[in-house]
């Protein structure tokens, strides 16, 4: 037998009657008399009630914006300019990529002149060079320069 929780809440209060041999008169079960003073004793029932309790919890990541762009400290092809493009410093390649011969060279400016041209050179295997502040640089063929340190 199911009952509501209003049922079950009206129990109580007639049951603690019933016990206290208040309720007189009442019949015990339908056409059966209850003599004066005698307490009815009805089965009672218990109701469970279970509840499942979900909880949200809801987690707030703040992460740092990424860093602004800055100069690079490792690099491909190009013609970099030297403390806004790149860090300047001492850089290294592995030497020729993919077969190509690998170029490199320090310049005051692209005009294309020779007396722009402060050092250059072809390598065949590995190679350093050490780039300075307000210098170009220029590379080709070559593997990624990446700073020493």
């Amino acid at each position: 037998m199911s009952m509501n929780r209003k049922a079950t809440a009206m129990l109580g209060p007639l049951t603690t009657l019933l016990a206290a041999g208040m309720l007189t008169g009442c019949a015990s079960a339908p056409g059966s008399p209850v003599a004066a003073g005698a307490v009815s004793t009805a089965p009672t029932e218990t109701t469970t009630v279970t509840a499942t309790v979900t909880e949200t919890v809801t987690e707030t990541v703040t992460t740092e914006p990424p860093p602004p762009p800055g100069p690079k400290v490792e690099f491909g092809p190009g013609t970099w300019e030297v403390g806004v493009d790149v860090q300047p410093g001492k850089y290294k390649t592995g030497g020729p990529d993919g077969g190509l011969p690998c170029y490199w060279a320090r310049l005051n400016d692209t005009s294309g002149d020779l007396g722009s041209i402060i050092n250059n050179s072809i390598l065949e295997g590995p190679g350093t060079v050490t780039i300075n502040k307000g210098e170009l640089f220029e590379t080709s063929g070559c593997q990624d320069w990446i700073q020493a340190s």
